[in-house]
């Protein structure tokens, strides 16, 4: 049995590295799909900015997921791709209700990004009115990029997905952007 459990949970640390979780009591499993923003280049990347025309810019953020089971809990981090050095101001909690629904078992959890002297946030709040995707073009070298993390709690067992390996999962910074246009897109 202690074999087993020990082959679940690294089953489970596999999965997660590919955008999928898996709930150790078989209570919930779930993927990433995508992580937007609401900046994307004219080549239809989306991206952060720190700075917009020369303004400290809020980036929203909306991580989108596919689960089974009752979620109760969503905890969402914005992890740097080249550091393991993580704030704690980085994470926030989602309850199930605050998560959107875009489809049977499909979720979107949407929050505002706020920078602070760098590539990552210095806080995240959730549910805000969700914007509009804003064309961009990046007018400074790319700063670093990041990844969502999720661990999603059934109530009963929690665990981990994330979109670091995924192609529409990682999101670069720059320093600065200048809009262009904005679209009827959702973030």
């Amino acid at each position: 049995m202690k074999k087993m459990l020990l082959g679940a949970v690294g089953l489970s640390a596999v999965l997660a590295s590919c955008g999928t979780g898996v709930a150790p009591d078989g209570s919930g499993n779930g993927n990433v799909t995508q992580v937007r923003t609401e900046y994307r280049t004219q080549s239809g990347q989306f991206v952060a900015c720190d700075n917009v025309n020369n303004v400290v810019a809020t980036t929203q953020v909306s991580v989108y997921f596919n689960v089974s089971g009752n979620v109760q809990t969503v905890d969402v981090g914005l992890r740097g791709n080249t550091t393991s050095q993580y704030d704690a101001n980085y994470n926030a909690r989602a309850t199930g209700q605050q998560l959107a629904g875009v489809g049977t078992g499909s979720y979107r959890l949407t929050f505002n990004a706020n920078p602070l002297n760098g590539f990552l946030p210095q806080s995240i709040i959730v549910t805000p009115t969700q914007g509009k995707v804003k064309i961009v073009t990046p007018t400074s070298q790319r700063a670093g990029a990041f990844h969502a993390e999720l661990a999603v709690n059934t109530g009963t067992a929690t665990y981990n997905l994330s979109s670091r390996l995924l192609a529409a999962g990682n999101v670069d910074v720059y320093p600065s952007c200048t809009v262009i246009s904005t679209t009827n897109e959702d973030v």
